[in-house]
């Protein structure tokens, strides 16, 4: 018994290890890209051995599959699809929450757009093995509901891949760009007021909503005018 008691600490600091690597590996292929990333830099900002990083994922591709795996897990159980149930979707107000939850996974997570524009820029077989593997499934889950609210007149009427990246990019660029939305307009994109600022924008434009100034939106700056 003493010896399985003992093993259970250790075991559990090697997965916290292993969490913190995918994390920090994330974040370094998201602004690197995968060519530039290192993975001895990776171990060092993770405050592990480049041997652990060795031990847990072999190959600095294996690591990139396993960070994309556990990104695309989260993705899923922040928009709700729990047991493998995806949210309800074919009403206006679960697509709405639908939006919303979606929104916020981008404001938390810019990292994932950021790897996606590298690998769709480069092209080639990572990029085919997040296609089949994640974002055609993931896609398929909401394609139908998104075709009937266009059909019933809650989405602008339009080509089908072209609305699908539209929802995806309105929701995800702001955050994408926070430094650029910083340095413009002086804005912390990341902020609760802006992502809810945000979100309003989003349904104003995409559902169709009455656009209403709040006055907890975050304030503009003076060029911009009145």
């Amino acid at each position: 018994m003493s010896g399985k008691m003992a093993r259970k600490p250790v075991q559990a600091r090697a997965e916290a290890t292993k969490a913190r690597i995918l994390v920090v590996a994330r974040r370094h292929f998201a602004e690197r890209g995968f060519d530039a990333a290192n993975t001895r830099d990776i171990a060092n900002e993770a405050e592990a051995s480049h041997a652990m990083i060795r031990y847990h994922f072999g190959t600095k591709d294996k690591l990139w599959r396993e960070a994309v795996t556990d990104m695309f897990e989260r993705l899923r159980a922040e928009l709700g699809f729990e047991n493998g149930t995806p949210p309800e979707l074919n009403t206006l107000e679960g697509y709405r929450a639908f939006l919303r939850r979606y929104i916020y996974y981008c404001a938390k997570h810019p990292e994932h757009a950021r790897i996606m524009i590298s690998e769709s820029v480069r092209g080639g077989e990572r990029l085919r093995w997040m296609v089949e593997n994640f974002i055609k499934p993931g896609h398929a889950v909401y394609a139908r509901p998104t075709r009937k609210h266009m059909e019933d007149g809650n989405l602008p009427n339009a080509w089908h891949p072209s609305l699908i990246f539209m929802i995806t990019s309105i929701c995800q660029m702001p955050f994408v760009l926070a430094a650029e939305a910083h340095e413009l307009y002086g804005v912390d994109i990341l902020s609760d007021a802006a992502i809810e600022a945000h979100i309003d924008s989003v349904f104003a434009f995409l559902l169709r909503d009455p656009s209403r100034m709040r006055s907890d939106w975050p304030p503009l700056p003076a060029w911009l005018g009145s």
